[in-house]
């Protein structure tokens, strides 16, 4: 996910998530999962978006879609 993010973000599986949050875990064991165990790319199904996605101002319905699934034509701002 690193050429999406740049601060390279960790997807962990519930399993996983619930051993982070878990006040025990120890750091290293933290580090570990963070770094050797978070979901890979292929884990994900990924849909360009429209750039009004990123304005909060932006309140339309059709943000939700896929931009090849948004109304043509329609504004989204």
């Amino acid at each position: 996910m690193v050429d999406i993010h740049d601060r390279r973000p960790v997807a962990l599986t519930a399993k996983l998530a619930r051993e982070w949050l878990y006040p025990a875990t120890p750091e290293e064991r933290a580090e570990q999962m963070a770094s050797l165990q978070g979901e890979p790319t292929e884990a994900f199904e990924w849909f360009k978006i429209d750039r009004a996605i990123g304005n909060v101002r932006n309140q339309s319905p059709d943000l939700i879609l896929p931009a090849e699934e948004a109304p043509a034509g329609d504004e989204l701002f």
